[in-house]
């Protein structure tokens, strides 16, 4: 039968711990006690404890194998089969997860992926810059303008800010429009395009509007809160239209930021992320003005590009408030195969905004050149 692994740290456990292996495998897979599971069902449904290992006097590694099936190939249900009811459980903390190729070959995975945002922006090597506009109650012209001299500067990624939320569709087009239009004309003056991509937001028939308009410019992706608005919700809506989506972490600190509870940030942003389809996938990393305390940035980045079944790689994106003069140092740390956030930073430049973009690029090459 094909497992799906899963490895826990639970530290202090509130009993011992191969009971609560037992019990974390009974919960996620069947949710009741053992003497109610028929044998023919155990067989095939049950989670199996695999391992418990001590890992030091207040902490335990506890490996579970889940029958693969459970997944549904949906990776809402199988975020639900790692860490649904479990979440309640005092200090455990997903930190390890293992595939079958039946599953992988199951999940959808970027459609475009980093290599098609290589593509689409023509930039083969070097790490990309991207920047965000704000802020939230800006006139459509002000944040095309933005637009206009950060794509004439020669930057590769714009996105909306996850706070530019509009409830009246015809405001959003109209700011969506009049940016739009400034790449294009970025474009037609740089014979370059920069990547454009809007925020949409809330649910049903308001946010599959918002994607219909963004089809009808002929925009290539969008920005999703997908943790706020559900990975399937967000991967699906995306796939319909063919377009590429940045996945933001908004409300993702809640599962990750905690070093006894939660899920790393390598798996929920990185591997869970990635599995659901997102072409980019924003994390904070180190460094500027929200940074995660807890995991490795770098465990992130390889959890988003390296090899996972057939599934192309996401463009992994340090955000967070980096600053310019962070640029250098992040590219020269983890490589070319990242797009690195500056937004108010950038921002502040003001007039210079065409030129500091121009000149941030430049040390971006000359960081891939170092690597």
């Amino acid at each position: 039968m094909d497992l799906i692994e899963a490895t826990y740290i639970v530290t202090r456990p509130d009993r011992e711990p191969e009971a609560l292996a037992e019990a974390i495998a009974r919960e996620q897979s069947l949710e009741i006690v053992r003497e109610l599971i028929p044998e023919s069902i155990a067989a095939s449904h049950l989670g199996r404890v695999l391992a418990v290992e001590a890992l030091d006097e207040e902490r335990y590694s506890l490996r579970i194998g889940y029958p693969a099936h459970l997944a549904s190939a949906q990776v809402g249900q199988l975020l639900h089969l790692l860490f649904g009811n479990v979440s309640f459980y005092p200090r455990v903390r997903l930190v390890d997860l293992a595939l079958p190729d039946s599953l992988l070959s199951a999940l959808p995975g970027p459609r475009h992926g980093l290599e098609g945002i290589r593509k689409a922006v023509g930039v083969d090597q070097r790490a990309l810059l991207m920047t965000v506009l704000k802020p939230r109650g800006s006139s459509p012209e002000f944040l095309a303008d933005l637009a206009l001299r950060f794509a004439r500067g020669g930057g590769d990624i714009v996105k909306d800010d996850q706070n530019i939320v509009e409830q009246d569709l015809d405001t959003f087009r109209r700011r969506v429009g009049a940016c739009a239009r400034a790449i294009e004309q970025a474009a037609q003056s740089t014979g370059r395009r920069c990547l454009y991509l809007p925020h949409v937001a809330g649910s049903g028939d308001h946010m599959e509007r918002q994607l219909d308009i963004v089809a009808s410019l002929d925009l290539p992706g969008v920005v999703t809160c997908s943790w706020v608005m559900g990975l399937e919700t967000a991967a699906n809506a995306t796939r319909r239209r063919q377009l590429m989506w940045l996945s933001h972490p908004a409300m993702a600190g809640v599962f990750t930021e905690s070093s006894e509870h939660g899920v790393a940030t390598n798996l929920l942003l990185g591997t869970l992320t990635r599995l659901a389809g997102a072409d980019l996938s924003i994390f904070p990393g180190r460094g500027g003005r929200i940074q995660s305390g807890v995991d490795d940035e770098r465990a992130t980045c390889t959890a988003l590009t390296t090899s996972l079944g057939n599934l192309r790689p996401t463009l992994p994106c340090l955000g967070g408030g980096k600053r310019l003069d962070q640029l250098v140092e992040t590219a020269e740390r983890l490589g070319p195969d990242l797009a690195v956030v500056v937004g108010g930073d950038l921002l502040s430049c003001g007039e210079n905004l065409e030129a500091a973009t121009c000149q941030a690029l430049q040390d971006l090459q000359c960081a891939t050149r170092d690597v």
